[in-house]
């Protein structure tokens, strides 16, 4: 069996952003989007999570983020807009301070509120290359 097929739809979804190194406020419309892929088939649908329905899901997400930080499969960094070369990983009351943060989470018509890049580590990268 493959990692990959052994994580929950959450840690999916999260795992699937840091492999692309992306930011936590991605990570809730992909969520919403492999959800309505589970129910309708149609992979061609985008989420249909509005921002109420994110902020529900906030702290949940919270755990499955803090729980793959805690396992060393994913990294957290606060780079804005800049790269990621000059990026320094957070630590872990930062991590706790980032994951909390609605900020962090939400989008709106600017961009990110927050911009707060996940990236997989070395020891997810030799998990899921089994």
């Amino acid at each position: 069996m493959n990692i990959w097929d052994e994580l929950t739809l959450e840690q999916f979804s999260v795992m699937f952003t840091a492999a692309e190194q992306a930011f936590l406020n991605n990570v809730l419309h992909e969520y919403g989007m492999r959800r309505k892929w589970q129910t309708t088939g149609d992979t061609t649908s985008s989420s249909d999570l509005d921002e109420d329905g994110m902020r529900l899901l906030i702290p949940r997400f919270a755990e499955v983020v803090s729980d793959l930080v805690r396992r060393g499969w994913i990294r957290l960094y606060e780079s804005g807009w800049v790269d990621i070369d000059y990026a320094t990983p957070l630590t872990a009351g930062q991590v706790q301070d980032a994951v909390n943060d609605p900020d962090s989470w939400l989008m709106d018509e600017d961009g990110g509120r927050r911009m707060v890049m996940m990236m997989t580590t070395d020891e997810w990268d030799r998990l899921a290359a089994r």
